[in-house]
């Protein structure tokens, strides 16, 4: 095995354990191979996978830390590039299902900026990786491009500024020079007239030079209100794909952020996480974090649980006029559903359960029927004022009855 590379040899082995490889610099010389990782819990990490894993490669392997490696070439890069996180790249995105074909197109885009697909639209809810593919495409691209990553919200301050400071005209240029625009958070458009009309003109004249656009928004082009006709035929002109989060893929992710973070493989780790998190990496990130530092959390007595359940769903039930029996049956009447769907919220941010409890407390089998619910909830608390203020109310008398 002395011929193969490293990497190779470790694909050939174990698909899984390469993509962590590829986000770690790895020099190879003669018969030697230093691989140097962002951490310590990294190195921890490589070294169990190498000694128990690595038998007759044929090369010595040395695996250090960023801190640990004075010359690394890691250690002087600059964390922002062009606005770019050097972290995000197309090696450490984990592929699935539900996210394949939006990771397949960018990684055609960065091989042919604005001649295959322009523009690029990809949309999907909060933290399912659209920031990361962004990343991935300008840290690609940037030594060969003139590449600009920014949000939808820090391109409207800048422009707010320069009109200012009488300096609009320097603002436009700085886009105008681009050979790529990476625009995230497209959704922030809604009400800024004066931001669609730069943006409008901006986006007009990369698009008319055949240089790259990519957008990002948590809705669909059709769904953003109150955005010029005009720019939203243009984000409809090209490809437009939504990324979502599928189970397999979400169970690597949360092995891949294990790693990261020191903890264990077991199936029992594992499932605590799946079974607490739902569809979003930045959420399944901040639990693992938690659960470094605080650990398990230990089962409540089920007695107790259970009444502070039936305290949850009575208090919603009678806000709603109705019977606390209905909540838990089967039903197409829009008013139970949505009474069911606000008590399955509160069993979540107030009783702090699990998504797999809270589904089967209302006669569920699939955990992603709670995982819905909550999301609804959420969602519509952003978007309905007299929803919210209802929500606040009867977290309010919650709290009261539950003695939080």
């Amino acid at each position: 095995m002395g011929g193969e590379t490293f990497l190779n040899l470790i694909e050939s082995m174990d698909r899984f354990a390469v993509g962590i490889f590829r986000q770690f610099l790895i020099k190879e010389e003669g018969d030697k191979v230093l691989i140097i990782t962002p951490n310590e819990e990294y190195k921890k990490w490589a070294t169990a996978y190498l000694t128990t894993k690595l038998k007759g490669f044929g090369k010595s392997v040395i695996v250090e830390c960023e801190k640990e490696a004075k010359t690394s070439p890691i250690a002087s890069k600059q964390v922002w590039k062009n606005n770019l996180l050097d972290k995000y790249t197309f090696d450490n995105f984990v592929v699935g299902p539900s996210n394949e074909l939006a990771y397949k197109v960018c990684v055609e885009v960065s091989k042919n900026p604005g001649k295959l697909f322009n523009p690029v639209f990809l949309y999907g809810r909060s933290g399912l990786g659209k920031t990361h593919l962004l990343h991935s495409i300008g840290n690609r691209l940037k030594q060969s491009y003139n590449v600009l990553y920014t949000s939808l919200m820090d391109f409207s301050d800048a422009m707010v500024k320069a009109l200012k400071e009488n300096r609009i005209e320097e603002f436009r240029e700085r886009f105008l020079s681009l050979d790529m625009l990476l625009l995230d958070d497209v959704q922030f458009l809604v009400g800024k007239e004066r931001t669609q009309i730069e943006l409008f003109r901006i986006y007009e004249k990369l698009q008319a030079e055949e240089k790259q656009i990519i957008l990002v928004s948590d809705r669909h082009p059709k769904d953003l209100k109150d955005v010029s006709e005009r720019l939203i035929s243009r984000f409809e002109s090209g490809l437009i794909i939504e990324i979502g989060l599928d189970e397999e893929t979400k169970r690597r992710i949360v092995k891949q952020k294990l790693i990261l973070y020191g903890l264990p493989l077991d199936e029992t780790t594992v499932n605590y996480v799946l079974e607490n998190t739902g569809y979003n990496v930045r959420e399944i990130e901040g639990f693992i974090q938690t659960l470094k530092v605080a650990g398990f959390k230990p089962k409540p007595n089920k007695e107790n649980v259970e009444k502070k359940v039936e305290t949850v769903i009575n208090l919603v039930a009678k806000s709603f006029k109705l019977n606390p029996e209905l909540l838990k049956k089967e039903t197409k009447e829009r008013k139970v559903i949505n009474a069911k769907y606000i008590a399955m919220y509160f069993c979540k941010t107030m009783l702090n359960l699990s998504y797999v409890e809270i589904s089967n407390l209302f006669g569920k089998k699939d955990h992603t029927s709670a995982l819905y619910a909550i999301k609804k909830v959420e969602q519509r608390r952003t978007e309905d004022r007299k929803f919210q203020y209802m929500i606040s109310f009867l977290e309010k008398s919650l709290k009261k009855s539950l003695g939080l």
